[in-house]
């Protein structure tokens, strides 16, 4: 697999942080040697952050219109879920180290089972966590049509993780349309940066034919200008993983485009959007970059002084002759 490797700055105390652009199949064993793989080139090339997308141990659902059951996909869900890959899992968490000269964590994302019901859920390996604990695990919010025939919707509870290096929040995939979310990540969490962990398809048309303006891969679009509003608007770093290429028993294709945005809301590098490959940005200083961005103009100065008024302020709808 290529690895594209950028360099953010010269300090070496700042973390070299991995994203994983894949193409998962619905095929469990395979997808954990592909993790195994990476795992092991994170370590090879002293990374310190590894980032999977999303259900990199399943691969993705699907709608079978002549399964009116769902049966493959369930049976699917079900050989994948954590507690059936525990050894693989427990495996990579071992090979971790905690002192700040190899790979500490490792976010990805995966088929939870609690109570019957099953969760798109998040998780995050440290030696110095329980993944297992609720805690540390972020259940999915926002949920399309096809997910909800699978999956029971996770609450509102967000999901923070303190490191050395900043603060991490995280979104999975359709929770990246819900600008809310994400607001409460920079505002009431004060995150340096949100992680997005993603299976988001690149095909859809927009066409202005007036304006001879078109384009067959409009969710793609989204997906860039999201990710890229979502850091701005916020000044935080958006760091996302997505999968791509072709799904293995639809056909529909995924955007890649696994990358990182700086504060700024500029794009630094992102992964193609055809072929699986993956990136390693050296000393990525999450910190620091958001702090000075912030300083250079922060108009959450200007934000906070007038946030409460207007929702305390009486709006109206004015109905015009």
């Amino acid at each position: 697999m290529r690895l594209i490797e950028r360099r953010f700055s010269d300090k070496e105390e700042c973390p070299n942080i991995l994203l994983a652009n894949l193409r998962t199949r619905a095929n469990v064993a395979e997808n954990l040697r592909t993790m195994e793989e990476i795992i092991q080139i994170a370590h090879e090339k002293g990374a310190n952050i590894a980032i999977f997308p999303e259900l990199c141990v399943t691969g993705y659902v699907w709608d079978d219109p002549h399964d009116s059951g769902d049966r493959q996909v369930r049976d699917l869900l079900l050989e994948g879920q954590n507690g059936n890959v525990d050894a693989t899992i427990r495996r990579i968490r071992d090979s971790l180290v905690d002192n700040g000269h190899g790979l500490e964590y490792v976010f990805y994302n995966n088929v939870r089972e609690k109570d019957g019901n099953l969760f798109n859920s998040t998780f995050v390996l440290h030696v110095g966590l329980d993944y297992r604990r609720e805690k540390y695990i972020y259940d999915k919010i926002f949920l399309p049509p096809v997910e909800q025939r699978f999956f029971r919707q996770g609450s509102d509870r967000r999901l923070t993780i303190e490191t050395k290096w900043g603060r991490f929040g995280f979104l999975i995939c359709y929770d990246l349309c819900f600008v809310e979310l994400a607001r409460r990540y920079a505002l009431r969490d004060h995150v340096d940066a949100i992680v997005t962990m993603a299976q988001w398809r690149s095909e859809a048309v927009r066409e202005y034919d007036r304006m001879n303006i078109m384009t067959d891969h409009y969710y793609g679009f989204l997906w860039d200008v999201m990710n890229s509003s979502k850091a701005a608007y916020n000044q935080v770093w958006s760091i996302a993983a997505n999968s791509v290429g072709p799904h293995e028993v639809t056909g529909s294709y995924c955007w890649g485009g696994s990358g990182f945005w700086a504060p700024s809301g500029m794009s630094l590098v992102q992964a193609s959007n055809i072929t699986p490959e993956l990136i390693l940005v050296h000393n990525v200083d999450i910190h620091g970059q958001r702090l000075s961005e912030r300083d250079d103009f922060d108009y959450r100065i200007d934000f906070n002084s007038f946030y409460r008024q207007m929702h305390e302020a009486g709006s109206c709808m004015h109905h015009l002759p």
